[in-house]
């Protein structure tokens, strides 16, 4: 009995070992980048109406078809009226406004590229458990015809043994668009 209980011992101590030496060599890190991807639309769209009525962040304009529509505004916002710039307390009921907004939209991929060093704790044909930062093992299921780089040489899962340090790299896109909106609002005040 004595005997086994030293072997347990032994093989703590050995494991504990492997797991602290894992830590001192798995890190990680992640960049992130915007590419574009696709046909940048731009589209512009006019809306015209005639104030009825304002307050300290809205106005009332009635459009040629003579509905009224409220809009806010946001402080400090400006309209060119007769060629010159006017906060809305500024601006009379009978103005005629002109509201132009070009909406562009830019097609993009954001791209995530992370990369990991560790130590291979376990490594089977589709399987393999790594020893990362901070002594977490992470396991990681392995794609058919997928190399792991290890000190330069491209293995298979299968040619992995516990203790070589590993890196590998995962990519995410993720496919979204940049939309920039630009609104001019210009005018004539009432004579």
């Amino acid at each position: 009995m004595r005997d086994f209980s030293r072997t347990w011992r032994v093989l703590t101590i050995a494991a504990a070992a492997v797991s602290l030496a894992a830590v001192v060599a798995a890190q990680t890190t992640q960049t992130k980048e915007t590419v574009p991807t696709g046909k940048v639309t731009t589209t512009t769209v006019q809306v015209k109406g005639e104030v009825v009525a304002t307050g300290t962040n809205w106005l009332i304009a009635k459009d040629p078809t003579g509905y009224y529509k409220l809009y806010n505004v946001e402080p400090g916002r400006k309209a060119i009226i007769d060629g010159a710039p006017q906060t809305l307390d500024q601006i009379k009921v009978g103005t005629m406004l002109t509201s132009t907004a070009t909406t562009t939209e830019t097609p993009v991929i954001t791209r995530t590229t992370t990369i990991t060093k560790g130590t291979v704790f376990w490594a089977a044909p589709k399987s393999i458990i790594v020893t990362v930062e901070g002594g977490q093992n992470k396991q990681y299921a392995v794609p058919d015809g997928f190399k792991f780089d290890v000190e330069g040489k491209k293995l298979t899962a299968m040619e992995l043994r516990p203790g070589m340090k590993v890196t590998g790299t995962k990519i995410v896109e993720e496919p979204t668009a940049v939309i920039t909106q630009d609104v001019v609002v210009t005018g004539t005040a009432p004579k």
